[in-house]
């Protein structure tokens, strides 16, 4: 038995969800956490992946953060120095990018791909456990936007090697309308899809139209994200010690990186409660600290930022001509109320989606789609970017006096309409013509004996490649 199940690997973290009974949820790991750190350690000479990996004592550990970045096979300069200065172990860029990791134990290698897997690995022993009889893992990959067709490839190999199936890579925004079951709207809407993870943020207006999805505007940002706000919150902790100890906790690498993990998780608790409690044990030369920090006090320290985080979905709607219905919030660093409300502010009269933890956005699109997938066996999807051809007018129908429009622009292959036809004449036959425009020429003319038909009948018209196919039920 196959069973379907998405994942959305970011440079922070994963998450995994699973399609069962039609409908898509997402599934704890071993720590009962629904999201996993995208991080990965050499402890000793065991391998960490995961909460392991980013908590403990660090200093022990060779550690390696935001490895996707380098999965991107258009990486750059400041991508690696990202993540060489995010991480505890040293990175090597000859021909290929090789990750050095030493302990008091061992040295290895290792590369961006190598550690991937690892962590899909890790999410693949996760999605087995939930699995009662054994049966292949199928799987749809969510990947940004802007990467090629070789950064998804290297992405779906990876996967492949820690156990999955993977179906089809689709791209984030797409996973998030898909989410949201945007995609079964009956009109035309035009949706912004913010995503704002650890260290990147993309603003992207997307089109539904038909059931089909297409991206008609995107901004991409490496250096946004909730990192910042976690740096802002670490500053105002440390400037508390500070001034009550008159000892500065920015002097020490090792009193950083506590500041730095305990102000992350104070700022996922304060995304659902109004206070959260940081106590850090020996912050610096021993000497523990204990503090509350409020939502409020909180949203008073990033207030400077919001205007840089708005920015993104700014520009995207600005350079956009047509009205936005909606808005989707993904992205763990999108929990923060005030940066929600900021969004939504942009546009005050669309709808904004956030019944699904934004976190969680992107994985629960992918396991639908995987559930899709799976609903039409017969499907290949070997190639993963196919091109589609779609109607590029409006075509229009005319029978009697009347006008309708068969089929709109940007209408796919093998879209159906089935027009409702009174005839309250007399008439035993029928002629249908097409155009381009509504007081065009006709480019074709179909005619219909409807002489054993009842007064009321349907003509059902499907787009085919290159013809228009009219048949009357």
């Amino acid at each position: 038995m196959a069973l379907a199940y998405g994942i959305h690997l970011g440079n922070s973290s994963g998450c995994l969800a699973a399609f069962t009974n039609g409908a898509s949820s997402v599934l704890a790991n071993d720590a009962g956490d629904r999201v996993t750190p995208a991080v990965v350690a050499l402890n000793g000479s065991e391998w960490e992946v995961g909460l392991p990996a980013k908590s403990g004592q660090a200093s022990s550990k060779a550690v390696i953060k935001h490895n996707k970045r380098l999965m991107n096979s258009d990486w750059n300069e400041e991508d690696l120095a990202y993540v060489e200065a995010s991480s505890s172990c040293s990175v090597q860029n000859e021909e290929k990018v090789v990750y050095e990791f030493e302990t008091s134990e061992t040295k290895l290698y290792s590369n961006p791909d190598n550690i991937t897997t690892k962590i899909y690995a890790k999410l693949f022993t996760i999605a087995s456990h939930s699995v009662k009889d054994e049966g292949d893992l199928k799987l749809v990959l969510a990947a940004p936007l802007h990467w090629s067709s070789t950064s998804r490839e290297r992405l779906a190999k990876c996967a492949e090697l820690a156990g999955f199936d993977v179906l089809q890579v689709i791209s984030e925004p797409a996973a998030a309308i898909l989410a949201y079951n945007l995609e079964e709207s009956t009109e035309d809407i035009n949706v912004l899809v913010y995503r704002l993870g650890g260290s990147t943020c993309d603003a992207s207006i997307v089109k539904v139209s038909g059931g089909f999805i297409s991206v008609e505007k995107n901004v991409f940002r490496s250096d946004l994200g909730g990192q910042c706000l976690t740096k802002d919150l670490a500053n105002y902790v440390s400037q508390e010690f500070k001034q009550k100890w008159k000892l500065d906790p920015q002097e020490s690498r090792r009193a950083v990186a506590k500041l730095l993990h305990h102000a992350d998780n104070s700022k996922h608790v304060l995304s659902t409660l109004n206070s959260a409690h940081v106590f850090i044990e020996s912050l610096l030369d021993g000497v523990d600290w204990s503090q509350n920090v409020t939502r409020a006090r909180f949203e008073n320290i990033i207030s400077s930022k919001i205007s840089q985080y708005i920015e993104p979905a700014q520009v995207v709607i600005d350079s956009f001509d047509g009205n936005i219905n909606k808005i989707v919030v993904c992205g763990g660093s999108m929990k923060t109320p005030k940066l929600q409300s900021a969004i939504a502010n942009l546009l005050p009269n669309a709808e904004v989606l956030s019944g699904i933890n934004p976190d969680e956005v992107i994985a629960v699109g992918c396991a639908k789609q995987a559930g899709l997938i799976l609903d039409f066996p017969n499907l290949s999807l070997t190639d993963m970017n196919t091109e589609v051809e779609f109607l590029g007018h409006d075509i229009y129908l005319k029978y009697f006096d009347q006008t309708e429009k068969l089929f709109k622009e940007g209408s796919a292959l093998f879209t159906q309409n089935i027009i409702n036809i009174d005839n309250n004449s007399e008439v035993k036959d029928i002629s249908i013509t097409l155009h381009d425009k509504p007081d065009s020429e006709q480019f074709a003319k179909v005619d219909f004996n409807i002489e054993n038909l009842q007064k009321s009948f349907k003509l059902k018209s499907t787009l085919q490649d290159k013809r228009i196919e009219l048949e009357v039920e």
